[in-house]
């Protein structure tokens, strides 16, 4: 009986009911769905770091270009040095690797970079097609999967390359510098021999160190122009003029911990102790750049798929609260006629329950089923376009079930709170009519303020203190929607901003010529002039302050002009001629400021040097210092140029230029990388329409209910119809103007905590536009009138003698 009578209070609340349980279902879809993306990801990247045996801490030594970046030229580290880093507490095992650039005999002349493996147990590699590693194996290389997919070459292909070989095995910085192809501290002014060799393709593969990889002069990955490879120590090109054996001169130790190694500060000491400080770079596997920022986009995902969810449950909670209580309320009589014969409390209470605990069930149910199903794969296609990984798909985890059961509980709850009282009541007291609460006259109707005020706005603010859970259900889903509309198109304006400031404001240049590193001075003058351009010196370096150390960029101009930096209004402004200028965000993660002094070095250089901050500035993407070529000749370094610059369009090939970045294709390119922000802001979009729609049809639905006898009797005395509409449209369009107020920083903190997660690289510009400020109050007060304006056509057909009749 009882079952069929919640059937049947269903049926006839419909409305509200199918509200809650979306409400349940998208609360549980968003958290579920983005969650087992995230967690798809990150248990992909662990298992791939896991198989492959991924390295902790990567040593760089002289002429190294950082992380994936070096030449060949030095002595190098030698196996005693290894087995010193070996005997050092909590480190597990360590191999050596020689890491070099080199142009691939194809078209276009792609760079990759070569790592001559020692033994190829630590960072292994992940087979896609082909043989396996083989250490003794001089003719063959293990080539990177998505780069052979881009230039059409496979398994048993031939493919060359050519490297420039260091002049003199002392010049320890001479050297190709992979990362990004920018060069050394040393690598640009001498003129270096051209060795040329070539290799069989044994087999595709993944690396873990290459979960995202992309040049520093592009934002986006382009694997026809870059790569990497592997290959033996043994396929090593001996001789090489002027290296003292044929052993390559390794210039990376990768080192895998054993588990108990201690702190990782106490760990760098004790390695820097083991080598007598004879490195360049020691890098943690937390800030390798490809880890560093995929871990980054994992914990954006999170933080958006834990935080959006919450909306919808509040909306769920308040919405079950409001419409129980008033079910409630109506069958007083009902409950006290079960009450009277005989049906015992628990009973009764088992059924009000249900309402609560079945529709939050199967709402919670079908989330958890259909949102890891559906909602990653929305991501995957975009992500896969400049990630790798060797599988896409979602991860389910038991904290899915935790929070859907969580659910069923509150849902449950609200439910009884809503009906214990009644029936704690007895049957004779049950079957009375509730007795109406004595209305207390405010604070606010003492004032000469409420004497001014209409007599709608008096109706409204009198009905707002009566209905003081429907009032505040409407302002929270009104701030929801606002929230997640202003969130959604501000995301939308960072990246267009970012992408404006980058190729309008801060790069004035068409082309960037990518220099070789076996070019003369003057070799380098005929192509400044040939082009009409301007040299600049980008280089990795790395800056330290106040204990905190970072990985960063140096760039050194000659006064050009076609890199314009910005201040923190991104407004144009000029660097000095003496001292060191930083990036914003460079200087936040150092903790320093205007007239702080850091350390800084350039990668493969062992020797840091100290100066004093004379400016910060903003830059969007190249974190790092700037300095004029005067003072960073004053303090002993050589300025030796990596790129031009240029106003005009190079699309022609020239001798001495490895390659040319056009800004129109890096400004495509961009497009590509935030297309999976952009399904996010897609996503957010479509929820905030769908909690408008439902919250404010649920509201426009409670309202009317709980006004018609005042609805009835208004209109008995005579006032008409399309007044009482205005009456309630003027109530639903305060609740919206605070929900709206409250919602636009809601919305911009949620936006700056996102852009936040960027990872270091990036220097979101987070404004609040016009445009999104008028379509989100657009979206919030159009919704709210058009529900409103549809249940108030409902006045003219109201029953006035069904809503004044008593209780019989």
């Amino acid at each position: 009986m009882l079952v069929l009578k919640m059937l049947r209070d269903m049926g006839r609340h419909r409305t509200q009911f199918i509200s809650i349980f979306l409400m349940a279902f998208l609360a549980i879809f968003i958290y579920a769905g983005v969650g087992g993306e995230w967690r798809g990801l990150q248990k992909s990247a662990d298992d791939f770091y896991a198989e492959t045996n991924l390295a902790d801490v990567w040593i760089y030594g002289g002429g190294s270009g950082g992380a994936q970046g070096v030449g060949f030229g030095g002595a190098g580290f030698s196996e005693a040095q290894a087995e010193a880093v070996g005997r050092v507490d909590g480190v597990g095992a360590v191999e050596r690797r020689l890491e070099m650039n080199a142009v691939g005999d194809f078209e276009n002349k792609p760079v990759l970079n070569l790592c001559f493996a020692e033994r190829n147990e630590i960072s292994s590699l992940y087979i896609v097609e082909g043989a396996g590693f083989d250490k003794n194996d001089a003719g063959g290389i293990w080539l990177s999967q998505r780069f052979a997919e881009a230039r059409g070459v496979g398994v048993g292909d031939v493919i060359g390359f050519s490297v420039s070989a260091a002049n003199g095995a002392n010049d320890a910085a001479g050297a190709v510098d992979v990362e990004a192809r920018s060069g050394s501290a040393g690598g640009g002014a001498d003129t270096h021999d051209s060795l040329k060799f070539e290799k069989t393709i044994r087999g595709l593969v993944y690396s873990a160190e290459h979960v995202f990889e992309s040049a520093s002069e592009t934002l986006t990955p382009d694997f026809s122009d870059h790569g990497y490879a592997y290959l033996s120590a043994n396929a090593f090109p001996a001789p090489v003029p002027g290296m003292p054996s044929a052993e390559p001169p390794y210039n990376t130790l990768l080192v895998k911990t054993d588990g108990t190694s201690p702190p990782a500060a106490e760990l760098e000491r004790k390695i820097d102790a083991a080598l007598d400080g004879r490195y360049s770079v020691y890098l943690e596997r937390v800030n390798l750049p490809s880890v560093n920022m995929f871990a980054n986009e994992i914990q954006q995902h999170k933080m958006m798929g834990d935080i959006f969810p919450v909306v919808f449950l509040l909306i769920a909670l308040l919405t079950m609260m409001t419409t129980m209580t008033r079910m409630v309320a109506n069958q007083r009589v009902q409950v006290g006629t079960l009450k009277a014969l005989g049906v015992k409390r628990g009973a009764i209470l088992r059924h009000y329950l249900s309402y609560g605990f079945f529709l939050a069930l199967f709402g919670a149910a079908l989330g958890v089923a259909v949102g890891p199903a559906t909602l990653p794969y929305l991501f995957y296609p975009s992500m896969s376009s400049f990630y790798t990984l060797p599988e896409w798909k979602p991860a389910y985890a038991p904290e899915f079930l935790f929070v859907s059961a969580a659910l069923v509980l509150l849902c449950t709850a609200v439910s009884l709170l809503a009906c214990g009282k009644l029936l704690s009541e007895s049957p004779a007291d049950t079957l009375r009519p509730k007795a109406p609460k004595a209305f207390r006259h405010g604070a606010l109707e003492r004032t000469k303020f409420w004497r001014r005020l209409s007599w709608a706005a008096k109706w409204n603010v009198r009905d707002a203190s009566r209905s003081r859970a429907r009032s505040l259900m409407a302002v929270i889903g009104v701030f929801g929607c606002t929230a997640l509309v202003v969130c959604a198109f501000s995301m939308n304006d960072c990246m267009k901003d970012l992408k404006t400031w980058q190729y309008e404001t801060v790069n004035l240049y068409e082309s960037k010529l990518i220099l070789g590193n076996n070019l003369t001075s003057s070799r380098i003058d005929e192509i400044t002039e040939e082009v009409n351009g301007e040299k600049i010196m980008e280089v990795k370096a790395e800056i330290r302050a106040n204990g905190r150390k970072q990985g960063a960029s140096l760039l050194v101009t000659d006064g050009t002009e076609l890199i314009r930096p910005t201040d923190s209004e991104l407004k144009p402004t000029k660097l000095p001629e003496i001292g060191i200028s930083i990036t914003e965000k460079t200087a936040e993660l150092l903790g320093v400021g205007k007239g702080d002094s850091i350390e800084w070095h350039v990668y493969g250089e062992q020797g840091w040097m100290e100066g004093s901050v004379e400016k910060v500035y903003r830059e969007p993407v190249n974190q790092g210092i700037t300095m004029r070529r005067g003072h960073f000749e004053s303090l002993g370094m050589e300025f030796r140029p990596t790129a031009v610059l240029s106003a005009k369009k190079v699309v022609r090939d020239i001798d001495g230029v490895d390659s040319v970045v056009l800004t129109s294709e890096s400004s495509t390119g961009w497009d590509d990388l935030t297309e999976a922000m952009y399904t996010m802001v897609y996503l957010l979009i479509a929820a905030a329409a769908v909690l408008s729609v439902v919250v404010l049809y649920n509201l426009g639905m409670l309202s009317f209910t709980e006004m018609e006898r005042e609805m009835a009797t208004l209109k008995v005395m005579g006032m008409k119809s399309g007044r009482l509409r205005g009456l309630l449209l003027s109530q639903s369009l305060w609740f919206t103007a605070i929900g709206f107020v409250l919602g636009v920083p809601a919305g911009m903190w949620l936006t700056s905590r996102i852009v936040a997660m960027s990872g270091d690289s990036f220097d979101f510009p987070v404004f609040l536009h016009a445009p999104t400020l008028l379509i989100a109050l657009a979206f919030a007060f159009g919704m709210s009138a058009l529900v409103n304006l549809f249940f108030s056509g409902k006045i003219r057909y109201l029953d006035m003698v069904g809503s004044l009749k008593g209780v019989e």
